[in-house]
């Protein structure tokens, strides 16, 4: 048998993380003096050991790890976990590929303007599933502020304390003078009672890209346009089954008719797809 610094030696593996591995129970000492404490090791644990350095290389936790040399786990279940460290890896370098695609046009970007700003910092982000109360109307945007009132009167009747963020989503073209398809939503932490005029409802997950800037609710925003020419220059494309969404978080302090807004807008694929 070695002794610890002869195991150490020979393994190239420091004596501080054997004697981890010994705390864990993830590969213990062969033979332990009970009287010195000192620890021995056979050479053929020399294999235990390649095989959780082995597993440690794919990225296993200690704790998998030693499920994985568990004598239980059937080899059935050794391939499962194999598979989903295979599938988690994948969608790793895949979210990383993104991340560098979005950085080479953040820097061609820059590149094309002369100040080297955008205007607007585009991200993108999964938004969870939300339960709101909601009010639609087909009218103008010019509306919007009045519409706005009118669910926060339904929302404090219902005992709701507001202040409460706004969002409004568009079912029909923003950019459009009148008889826009659009729905007033807020956050409410219950279902509410439904009305003619509003209903509670939950609305789904989604992947966006987004926009923070500051906007009027009653006016127009350019922020769409540039948005959309992100969305393309890195590979993703609009989706047509869900509405766009400008969330109002709160006022100018300045100028109550501003808001610090997000715009969303709903993608598909996974940026830069052949």
């Amino acid at each position: 048998m070695f002794k610890i610094s002869e195991f150490s030696k020979l393994s190239q593996v420091p004596a501080k993380t054997l004697r981890f591995y010994d705390q864990l129970e993830l590969l213990k000492p062969a033979y332990t003096d009970q009287q010195s404490g000192y620890r021995y090791y056979k050479s053929e644990q020399m294999l235990d050991l390649h095989r959780i350095l082995a597993f440690k290389d794919l990225g296993y936790t200690l704790e998998q790890i030693k499920q994985l040399l568990n004598d239980n786990v059937s080899t059935a279940e050794i391939r499962g976990m194999l598979r989903l460290k295979q599938s988690d890896l994948h969608s790793l370098i895949q979210s990383e590929m993104e991340r560098l695609r979005r950085i080479e046009v953040r820097l061609k970007q820059i590149e094309r303007q002369s100040d080297g700003l955008s205007r607007y910092e585009v991200l993108v982000k999964k938004v969870e599933p939300l339960m709101v109360a909601t009010l639609k109307e087909t009218t103008s945007r010019a509306s919007i502020p009045e519409l706005f009132e009118e669910i926060d009167k339904y929302l404090k009747w219902n005992g709701i304390p507001l202040p409460v963020p706004h969002m409004v989503m568009w079912h029909g073209c923003p950019e459009c003078e009148s008889t826009i398809d659009l729905e007033i939503a807020c956050p409410i932490p219950r279902k509410l009672q439904d009305t003619v005029r509003f209903q509670s409802k939950l609305l789904p997950d989604m992947t966006v890209a987004s926009v923070t800037h500051m906007s009027r609710p009653d006016a127009d925003t350019p922020v769409s346009i540039d948005l959309g020419s992100w969305i393309e220059e890195n590979g993703y494309r609009i989706s047509s089954e869900m509405p766009s969404r400008e969330v109002y978080l709160s006022p100018q302090e300045s100028n109550k008719l501003r808001y610090v807004t997000e715009s969303q807008m709903p993608i598909l694929g996974t940026g830069f797809m052949q």
